[in-house]
């Protein structure tokens, strides 16, 4: 059996969700803030949005169509990143989590009381 709560207090977990947070987090700040600034821009500057940028498109579809290629470069470097940095580290907390199991490193702490309903 394995001790979750142990492996939840180890070292390598908390560094994997460390490194997970640390690139989750500005990401999703980032997509928001350029998400939001369109809908602002859009709203507060029509004039600017729909000037021409080339025969018919304006800045409001060229802003628009960026934002398909921002979510997509932000999901390839995402997968990179996991793929290099996150997977690795989860990989070292599931063997650590399986060969404490084994010398017992992880000790287990007071059961958890069931809460009657």
């Amino acid at each position: 059996m394995v001790d979750w709560d142990g492996i939840e207090r180890s070292e390598e977990f908390r560094e994997l969700v460390k490194k997970r947070r640390s690139f989750v987090v500005p990401a999703t700040i980032f997509f928001l803030a350029y998400y939001m600034a369109f809908i602002i821009v859009a709203g507060y500057a029509p004039d600017f949005m729909g000037e021409s940028v080339y025969e018919g498109l304006t800045v409001g579809y060229c802003y628009a169509l960026t934002q398909f290629v921002m979510v997509f470069v932000l999901g390839i470097w995402y997968l990179r990143k996991a793929e290099k940095e996150f997977d690795p580290l989860s990989d070292a907390v599931a063997a650590a989590g399986v060969a404490d199991e084994e010398t017992g490193r992880f000790e287990r702490g007071e059961p958890r009381q069931e809460v009657a309903r």
